[in-house]
């Protein structure tokens, strides 16, 4: 008997420890053929192993741990086609590249490490890399396929309507650790059913016929897909006596790649059917709360900056706070004061109820143009558009970097919705409350996609919908990359 691992009984790291090991032997291989290649033909040096290969060898494993644990590289590593896997390895490589840069910015190695060095390390490495994968997973999949004494031997009990979807959503792909050798209906007739196969598994049966399949074949395991309760105790009970294992099919569940998951828990006393728009990898959560806490403190350095020098111009054209504080609404309905430097008059929220009929943003949110409670804005240019230091202030998003204070709070994060105000969520259905179900952000892909121009917001919300549903950290940094350029280029804001 075979003794390849079961790929589908573990996680994680024990899971994937075969691609894990690899990936750290071909990226150390691959660091050593650039540096050798780099000594002999381009500096004409002979190679020895000084203490900066040493360290940015370090270096290059520390990324390859942190890419390991948080950009989850190997997540349904067996299942991708071959164009699948070279997406995959890049987005990898990407986030490793990523994370060399800024380890070696902090260590201050920038101009001692070779970046022709670098940069054939990664080709090389991409390479190789690739070429292991698809040649390991082309192994994996041939002895699943010629190892059927490895797999678990499981039958079906379910009703003829039922059939054939049962055995479709029991067989979601072929890298499965069992077969099903029987079907047995709970509503046989064998005129209709003698002889039926459902894709390999023959249908051989009514209720008696399976208890005594079950006695004389070899069976691991039994799967009772029926709504019939006083028959599912009673054949519960004789492969009791049997000692054999029944599972009792509670609902469908969607792919877990889909927006659906549902799982069984326990909470206090109770064991619970839980049902989520999505589960999400702890480590996954750990990674862009990371990237929250370093975004936050490099942008709440510039906020104070920024308050430093425009603080004073605010206060002389309209007295009061330099900092806004407003209620906003949380992640899961948590109200919370989120900050902005004041880019309004005083009595902007007051002014607010006589401008409502201005509004272009179909009373779930308020936006007008030439907003005249922002400071300044009575002030023109020649082409009649206003040119105060508030508008100033909104065109350049000056005022949303005190928002990093509630990012390291926690109350926000980088990317997310944007938070709605108390009165916006009042208005709220069953349809907008999905927005509330993450951390609010300061950007998102609602600003990325021309914030100024949208101004139907159920398309807000189906943005906001499209990344809650397919948020990834490569998302966040994507949507991070793309709200610079629009910042530097005053395009979204008003």
């Amino acid at each position: 008997m075979s003794t390849m691992p079961r790929y589908k009984t573990g996680k994680g790291i024990k899971k994937h420890f075969d691609f894990i090991a690899a990936d750290f032997i071909i990226l150390g291989i691959s660091y050593l053929l650039a540096t050798i290649w780099y000594h002999l033909y381009i500096s004409q040096r002979e190679w020895v192993l000084s203490s900066i290969i040493r360290e940015q060898a370090l270096i290059l494993f520390v990324c390859l741990v942190l890419a390991v644990f948080f950009g989850e590289p190997y997540k349904k590593i067996l299942k991708r086609t071959k164009w699948q896997e070279v997406a995959a390895l890049f987005k990898h490589i990407i986030l490793m590249v990523l994370l060399n840069i800024f380890l070696m910015f902090i260590m201050h190695d920038t101009n001692l490490f070779s970046r022709l060095t670098f940069g054939v390390t990664w080709i090389v490495y991409f390479v190789l890399e690739l070429c292991f994968r698809l040649l390991w997973k082309r192994i994996i999949r041939h002895r699943i396929f010629n190892n059927v004494t490895s797999r678990r031997q499981i039958i079906v009990l379910t009703t003829h309507n039922e059939a054939e979807t049962a055995v479709n959503n029991l067989c979601t792909n072929m890298l499965r650790d069992y077969d099903i050798p029987a079907v047995f209906l709970s509503d046989y007739d064998p005129n209709r059913d003698e002889g039926v196969r459902i894709s390999d598994s023959p249908i051989l049966g009514n209720v008696e016929d399976m208890l005594d399949y079950a006695v004389h074949e070899w069976v691991d395991e039994a799967i009772l897909n029926i709504s019939d309760p006083d028959l599912s105790r009673k054949i519960e009970k004789d492969f009791t006596t049997m000692s054999i294992p029944t599972h009792h099919t509670m609902m469908l569940l969607k792919n877990s790649t889909g927006a659906n998951v549902s799982y069984i828990e326990k909470i206090g006393n109770y064991v619970v059917l839980t049902h989520k728009n999505r589960e999400i990898a702890p480590a996954q959560i750990f990674f862009k709360r990371l990237l929250d806490l370093a975004g936050g403190l490099i942008g709440s350095v510039f906020a104070v900056l920024i308050m430093i020098i425009v603080g004073p111009i605010i206060k002389h054209k309209s007295p009061g706070p330099i900092i806004f504080a407003q209620k906003r609404v949380g992640q899961n309905g948590k109200v919370f004061k989120m900050y902005k430097i004041r880019s309004m008059y005083m009595d902007a929220e007051e002014r607010k109820k006589e401008l409502l009929a201005k509004n272009k943003m179909d009373g779930f949110m308020f936006k007008m143009d030439d907003d005249p409670r922002i400071i300044g804005s009575e002030k023109k240019d020649k082409n009649g558009k206003p040119k105060g230091i508030g508008n100033f202030i909104r065109k350049t998003s000056l005022d949303e970097f005190p928002q990093f204070f509630n990012v390291l709070k926690g109350d926000m994060s980088l990317v997310g919705t944007r938070p709605p105000t108390l009165d916006e969520w009042e208005k709220y259905s069953i349809e907008h409350r999905k927005r509330l179900s993450i951390r609010p952000g300061i950007t998102g892909l609602w600003q990325i996609s021309g914030r100024s121009d949208i101004t139907d917001f159920d398309e807000v919300v189906r943005l906001d919908s499209e990344y809650i549903d397919n948020w990834t950290v490569g998302m966040d940094l994507e949507i991070l990359a793309k709200t610079v350029g629009k910042v530097f280029r005053h395009e979204g804001a008003e």
